[in-house]
C-alpha cells in the first residue's frame, strides 16, 4: 500500500483544508471528541451505555490526559440514521461541542435507537456533518464512530441507495479532508451485526486508515466506555508526539525519496532509542485476517472516489471470525440463544475467553477506575477483573503503557503527513 498511499498524500495539495491544523501546538493541551452514533432499531445498548456513562467517560480523560480545565475537554454528538424513503424520521442529528457533562448527557437521553432500512445507513452525512462542527484550531481532533452497518454505495446487496447517498457526498473524500483537518477517527464495529456485510468491516478499516485511527470490534455495549477513554488516552499521548516531530517527518514523506513505511521504521527507531513511552488500547481481536480483506481495505484507502472501488473488491470467503470466536461461541452454554435466523457465520453472543485446552486467564473487562473512587487515575491503574460468570463472555480490553509501537509510528507519519500540505514546486 506504500506507493499508493504516497501519491494519495502528494495529492493533498488539491484538497484544501477549510481551517488549517498547525502541526504544533507547544502551548495548549486541549481534546474536542465527537461521538458519531448510529441511532438505528439495533443500536439502543450501545446508546444507553454511552448514556449512563459519559461523566466518567469525562472525568477520566481530563484526569488521564492531565487536561488542566474541564473546558479543556469539548464532547460533541452526531446522531444519525438514514436517508428517507428508508426512514422518514431524520437523517442527522447535531449537537455542538461543549464542556458540560450534563448538557451532553441531556442530549444522549434523547436518543432511542429505531428506524433504519435496508441495512447501510447514513454513515456519510454524520462524516459530513462532523466535519460542520465548531472544531477548535489548537485542540487534539477525534472522532468515535459507533456503527453496525456500512455505508451506502460500497457494493452491498439490497442498498437501496445503490451508488450512494442521496446528497452525492462520498465518504472516502470526507475521510481525506478529516484527516488533512487532523481530526482521527476511531470506528467501534458492533458485531456480530457489522460482519454480517460482504465490505462493510473493510471499508470502516479503511477509513481509520486514512486519519489515523483504529478499528476496534465489540461484541458487548458494556465496553463501550472502556474503549472510548483508552481511545482517547491513546490520541492524547501520539499527539504529543506529532506537535514535537511532525512538521520533520512530513517534510520526509512529502520528499518523495522515501516511502511512508521506511519514514515510519526511522521514526520508531529513533523513538525507541530515546525511550519514549505511550499508553495504547489492546481489545481482543475476534476477526480473521484474510488477503481477500487486506486488499479491500487497500483499495478502499486508494481509489480516487468511493465509485472506483466497487468492481476492484474481493468476497471474503468463510466466515469473518476466527476460529477460537466461532469455538468458543458454539462451545458455550449460550449457544442455544442464537436465533435461527443468523448464519453460522455470525454468532450474536459474544464469546468466552480462553481456548480448548488453554490455562484459564482473567477478561480484562473494567478499567478500574471505573469502579473505584472517582480521584482514581486509569493511567495509574492495574487493567482487570473478574466478571461473574454470566458475563465472562465479554472481550478483553487493555490500555497498555510501553515503547510507542511500529504501528503507532505509522500512524503518527500518516496523521503528520495529511496535515502538512507538500511543498509547491
Amino acid at each position: 500500500m506504500d506507493t499508493e498511499m504516497l501519491a494519495e498524500l502528494d495529492n493533498i495539495q488539491s484538497q484544501p483544508s477549510p481551517s488549517p491544523v498547525p502541526v504544533s501546538n507547544p502551548n495548549s493541551r486541549l481534546l474536542d471528541l465527537v461521538f458519531i452514533l448510529d441511532c438505528t432499531g439495533s443500536m439502543g445498548s450501545y446508546i444507553a451505555s454511552a448514556t449512563k456513562n459519559i461523566e466518567l467517560i469525562v472525568e477520566n480523560i481530563l484526569q488521564s490526559s492531565h487536561l488542566t480545565h474541564p473546558s479543556s475537554l469539548r464532547i460533541g454528538l452526531i446522531c444519525y440514521r438514514d436517508y428517507p424513503p428508508q426512514d422518514n424520521s431524520y437523517i442527522t442529528n447535531s449537537y455542538e461541542f461543549t464542556s458540560d457533562v450534563g448538557e451532553v448527557k441531556e442530549n444522549l437521553k434523547k436518543q432511542y435507537a429505531s428506524g433504519g432500512g435496508d441495512g447501510p445507513e447514513a454513515v456519510t452525512a454524520a462524516m459530513k456533518a462532523t466535519l460542520e462542527l465548531g472544531w477548535r484550531p489548537n485542540a487534539s481532533r477525534m472522532a468515535v464512530l459507533i456503527a453496525d452497518a456500512p455505508a451506502h454505495g460500497i457494493g452491498e446487496y439490497g442498498d437501496g441507495f445503490a451508488n450512494g447517498g442521496p446528497d452525492g457526498e462520498d465518504p472516502i473524500l470526507l475521510a481525506r479532508q478529516m484527516a488533512a483537518q487532523g481530526i482521527t477517527l476511531f470506528v467501534v464495529a458492533c458485531e456480530p451485526a457489522l460482519s454480517g456485510y460482504q465490505y462493510g468491516l473493510d471499508f470502516f478499516r479503511a477509513l481509520t486508515v486514512l486519519t489515523s485511527g483504529t478499528l476496534v470490534p465489540l461484541t458487548t455495549a458494556s465496553l463501550l466506555s472502556h474503549v472510548i477513554v483508552g481511545s482517547a488516552l491513546e490520541k492524547m499521548d501520539m499527539e504529543r508526539i506529532i506537535e514535537e516531530v511532525g512538521l520533520a517527518v512530513a517534510e520526509r514523506v512529502h520528499a518523495g525519496m522515501e516511502s511512508v513505511d521506511e519514514v515510519a521504521a526511522e521514526l520508531h527507531r529513533k523513538l525507541l532509542l530515546r525511550n519514549e513511552g505511550g499508553r495504547s488500547l489492546h481489545v481482543e481481536n475476534i476477526h480473521r485476517d484474510s488477503e481477500e480483506a487486506r486488499h479491500n481495505v487497500n483499495v478502499f484507502t486508494t481509489v480516487a472516489q468511493l465509485q472506483d472501488a466497487k468492481s476492484q473488491l474481493k468476497k471474503v470467503p468463510g466466515s469473518r471470525f476466527t476460529d477460537k470466536y466461532l469455538a468458543t461461541r458454539y462451545n458455550s452454554s449460550y449457544a442455544r440463544t442464537v436465533p435461527s435466523y443468523y448464519s453460522s457465520s455470525s454468532p450474536p453472543v459474544p464469546p468466552r475467553g480462553g481456548t480448548p485446552g488453554s490455562p484459564p486467564r482473567k477478561v480484562v473487562s473494567d478499567f478500574k477506575a471505573f469502579s473505584s473512587k472517582p480521584s482514581l487515575s486509569m493511567a495509574d491503574t492495574p487493567l482487570g477483573s473478574e466478571l461473574p460468570e454470566e458475563e465472562a463472555l465479554a472481550q478483553s480490553v487493555e490500555l497498555r503503557f510501553g515503547n510507542i509501537s511500529l504501528d503507532q509510528a505509522k500512524r503518527i507519519t500518516i496523521a503528520a503527513a495529511w496535515r502538512t500540505a507538500p511543498p509547491r514546486a
